[in-house]
Order: structure tokens, then C-alpha cells, then sequence
């Protein structure tokens, strides 16, 4: 049994029950932080805080969904954090790129265990063995959340071998895998033009309403990947007016387990 985090013990505590129960406004209040909305200038967020009292202000230009997963992040760092002036920009909320500071992934990680519960979240995950944006945009409007940061919630909660790849104009730009994928595998960092990536970067093919059966190679240097195949459902992140900042998140399964498995068996030998 998974134990608990204390994002989700403080849910409990207060018999939070149901994803509509989680109000971020009043469990900041309950944590002794006041939240106001107002524009920002050189953060997306911020706390301050003395003692037991603090206040927590968000810019909530950037969209409904972006500004409650920023209020969330600073609830983290109010409760992991205490009595510091934190200012969080917006690279530093929900980053996965690997050069967000240490306090700053410890905050996002508290976010998403607050207003994705495991315990909630688990349950409303379905056809985890096909996954696709199908069922990420349903948890995405269960829980309130952006695309981006549901897909990663699901690929870190993933029972089978699962990985998020984000592209942009200039290639890979970050990736996440499940618990249980091989680090052997690792994604190419370039696209590959029979994927289906550039054509919704650069805006001239409409997204496929599920994932569609891709060789391996077209995502993976691996120096087996010419043998297998793998299923991949792609979507845009956001929406993004300006093809120069345009992200497409790439959910990539394989075929089948002997991809691995051969992978694995190889190596033994």
C-alpha cells in the first residue's frame, strides 16, 4: 500500500473526498495563507510569509487552470518552505526541462499530489493499457488541471510502460517516463517527419482523435527500435497562436512487452 503524502494526509484531515471538494483558496486558509489575484510584473507567483501568516499572490493572466496549479505550487512552498520570500516565474512552475531547482520541483511535486490525489486520481484513470489525450483531457476537466500537467500526473501514476515526450520547433525538448520504463529507451531528439509531429507544429494536419501505430524508430535511436512498434497519440500543449512557441506532447506505448524484453535479454547476453 502507497503511503500518503502530506498533501493528501491534509485533504483527508479536512474529508475532502471528491476532486470539486478541492478548494485551493481555503485549504491556503486553513495553512494560514491569504491568496489575492492581481498582475505581477517580474513573477508568476509569490509568497511571503512570518511565522504562521502568510500571503500568497498569483498573476492570473496566463489562464484558470495555469493560475490554480501556481496557486497550488505555492502552497507547497508554504508548507515545505516556511518563512521565506519565494518569487516563482513561470519557467520555474510546473518545469520538467531538469534545471529547476531543487525547491522549486519539490513545490510542483506538492501541487500535483494536492489537486491530483492519488487516492482520487487512480481510480478515475482508465484504459491505462491504451492510453491516450482521450482519457488525459477527462482527467484534465475532472481535476481542473492543463493538459500538460495531467499527462505528467498520469505517467508518473502509469501501471504499464508509458512515456510523455513534449516537442517544439527545434526538436525534443523534454520527456517523462513511467516507473516501469526501461532508461534504455531513450527518445530521439530530433522529429521525424512520418510521426505526425511537424505537421501539428507548424499547423497543417489536425490532431488524430487517438493514437495511431508509429515504428519505434521514429521515436527511439534504440538499436532495436527498426523491429518494433510502438502506439502514439499526439496533441498540441495549449494553445499557442505562434508556431516559433508551439509544444506538441507525444503519449508513446509500446506494441508489445518483448520490445523490452528482447531489449533486456540482449543485454544479459
Amino acid at each position: 500500500m502507497k503511503v500518503l503524502s502530506d498533501a493528501e494526509h491534509h485533504l483527508i484531515r479536512y474529508g475532502i473526498s471528491e476532486p470539486g471538494q478541492i478548494d485551493l483558496e481555503t485549504i491556503a486558509w486553513t495553512m494560514g495563507a491569504k491568496v489575492r489575484f492581481r498582475q505581477l510584473e517580474s513573477c508568476e507567483a509569490k509568497i511571503t510569509g512570518v511565522q504562521d501568516k502568510a500571503i500568497i499572490t498569483v498573476d492570473d493572466r496566463f489562464g484558470a487552470r495555469r493560475a490554480r496549479f501556481s496557486l497550488a505550487h505555492e502552497i507547497g512552498h508554504w508548507k515545505k518552505h516556511r518563512n521565506q520570500i519565494l518569487t516563482c516565474a513561470k519557467q520555474d512552475i510546473g518545469s520538467v526541462n531538469g534545471r529547476a531547482k531543487a525547491k522549486e520541483r519539490e513545490a510542483d511535486r506538492y501541487a500535483a499530489q494536492l489537486i491530483m490525489p492519488r487516492f482520487m486520481f487512480l481510480p478515475r484513470m482508465r484504459d491505462t493499457r491504451r492510453p491516450s489525450f482521450v482519457t488525459i483531457d477527462e482527467l484534465a476537466e475532472t481535476f481542473d488541471v492543463s493538459r500538460k500537467a495531467t499527462a505528467l500526473r498520469f505517467i508518473d501514476l502509469s501501471p504499464r510502460e508509458t512515456m510523455l515526450i513534449c516537442y517544439g520547433p527545434k526538436g525534443r525538448k523534454w520527456f517523462r517516463r513511467s516507473p516501469s520504463w526501461p532508461e534504455g529507451w531513450m527518445p530521439r531528439k530530433n522529429h521525424d517527419p512520418d510521426t505526425g509531429v511537424m505537421e501539428l507544429l507548424f499547423g497543417g494536419e489536425a490532431a488524430a482523435p487517438r493514437a495511431h501505430l508509429y515504428p519505434a524508430s521514429g521515436f527511439f535511436g534504440h538499436y532495436q527500435a527498426a523491429d518494433f512498434n510502438v502506439y502514439a497519440h499526439s496533441m498540441l500543449s495549449g494553445a499557442r497562436s505562434q508556431p516559433e512557441h508551439r509544444e506538441v506532447l507525444t503519449l508513446v506505448y509500446p506494441e508489445t512487452v518483448d520490445m523490452f524484453l528482447s531489449a533486456s535479454q540482449s543485454q544479459r547476453w
